[in-house]
């Protein structure tokens, strides 16, 4: 009689306790109280019937107040997301359309433009619309740094140039390293053009296109890890120095989208001015020198006239002379051109 819920005691609000009492399974003495909490707060309860005791009264008010608090903080968060995100989108919107507005103005081709899109797009998908480093900039000195070091020492690290620096001349270079990013096809540089910065890649591939004589054109692939501009390293080791900046000895490209961070010139001066007594370790000097394309290249060059040489020396010539001795002499003529423009650094 005293499990009725139509009988003579009126239960009120604990009438839904009743199945939970009744039941010997486990699982439902765990699940059941938690359903009615969850529906009776979505609900704000108003399904809770109380009697007039003042107990179980007041348990209903905080039971509807708890709702309503729940509701308001999820109706509020929910409002805060849209306006972030709607508000980046509206910044993206205009952006693209100054940038149309721009383009339309100055008549430029529709190839330019579309590469202009295309970055535009990419940009916004790797950084999400916001400048980290302008966010921080005006951050004290010391947080600055540590969360430079958090977003950029990982990334650093790939790279086979730093692995074996100080903590000290990681946290400077983390501290003074810019996020790129490039579009498929981009020349980051032209040969012959002065280097401002090297680029550290970390993610993407970049072709380094580097002229010969007579048309010829060495080329390479960079892959993650690797970097461009080590013509600035032996610049800022150089002594004595010279202000003026080295020219690019290749042509960069990227093969497709790219990530890389840039240490400028002046901050890599720094650099190196500061801690020269660890640029001059030989490991870090055979490791730029070994990920370097331009001594890459050069190698490559001769490397291939030494070995043309010696199987001649050792099993005669394997096709017609006078086609063999034509191969030979363009080998030797990039060989003695590139002995003339060996790439420099402070090995030397």
């Amino acid at each position: 009689m005293c499990l009725d819920v139509n009988g003579a005691f009126n239960y009120g609000i604990y009438k839904w306790a009743l199945p939970v009492i009744s039941s010997n399974s486990l699982s439902v003495k765990i699940l059941y109280p938690i359903f009615w909490g969850l529906m009776t707060l979505s609900t704000f309860g108003n399904d809770l019937e109380p009697t007039s005791h003042w107990l179980e009264v007041i348990f209903s008010i905080c039971i509807v107040l708890s709702g309503l608090m729940l509701f308001t903080l999820l109706i509020g968060n929910i409002q805060v997301f849209l306006h972030a995100v709607m508000a980046k989108k509206r910044k993206m919107q205009l952006r693209c359309r100054d940038m149309e507005w721009w383009m339309r103005r100055r008549q430029l081709p529709s190839r330019l433009r579309q590469r202009v899109r295309h970055y535009e797009r990419q940009k916004w998908a790797t950084m999400g619309g916001e400048d980290g480093m302008e966010l921080i900039k005006d951050l004290p000195e010391g947080l600055r740094r540590d969360i430079k070091r958090h977003l950029c020492l990982d990334l650093i690290k790939k790279v086979p140039l730093f692995h074996n620096l100080d903590d000290l001349i990681l946290d400077n270079i983390c501290d003074r390293v810019k996020p790129l990013v490039f579009s498929k096809d981009e020349k980051i540089i032209r040969e012959g053009d002065p280097v401002q910065r090297m680029v550290f890649i970390v993610r993407g591939r970049i072709k380094s296109s580097q002229s010969l004589s007579k048309g010829m054109v060495a080329t390479s692939v960079l892959e993650p890890g690797g970097f461009l501009g080590d013509e600035l390293l032996s610049w800022c080791l150089r002594r004595p120095f010279i202000d003026r900046l080295p020219a690019s000895s290749a042509t960069f490209a990227c093969i497709e989208s790219t990530e890389a961070f840039g240490l400028e010139a002046n901050d890599l001066r720094y650099i190196t001015d500061h801690f020269r007594y660890k640029f001059a370790n030989e490991r870090l000097k055979r490791t730029a020198r070994y990920y370097s394309s331009n001594w890459r290249t050069w190698a490559a060059v001769n490397i291939q006239f030494a070995w043309r040489r010696y199987r001649m020396r050792t099993r005669g010539p394997v096709i017609p002379v006078t086609e063999s001795g034509g191969s030979e002499r363009r080998l030797l003529q990039y060989a003695a051109m590139f002995m003339s423009i060996r790439p420099h650094d402070h090995l030397e």
